[in-house]
């Protein structure tokens, strides 16, 4: 995620709470993918959880942008 963006989410937070939800959701989600993806040898029920965080983590990031839009 870029700066400007993480920005704009520090400056609204407060007032947005969809917002807020949807960056904490994001931060969570990147942390278990991170540690999923740094698992030498995945089963495919890894492969499996992974794609559905990522596909999770997108939708999410979607929607953030939808909400930038407004604020920008």
């Amino acid at each position: 995620m870029e700066q400007a963006d993480i920005d704009l989410i520090k400056s609204h937070a407060k007032d947005n709470n969809q917002l807020d939800r949807l960056y904490k959701e994001h931060v969570r989600l990147e942390a278990e993918i991170e540690k999923i993806q740094t698992v030498r040898i995945k089963s495919a029920d890894d492969e499996k959880k992974l794609r559905e965080l990522k596909k999770v983590k997108l939708e999410g990031r979607d929607q953030m942008e939808q909400i930038f839009q407004t604020l920008r």
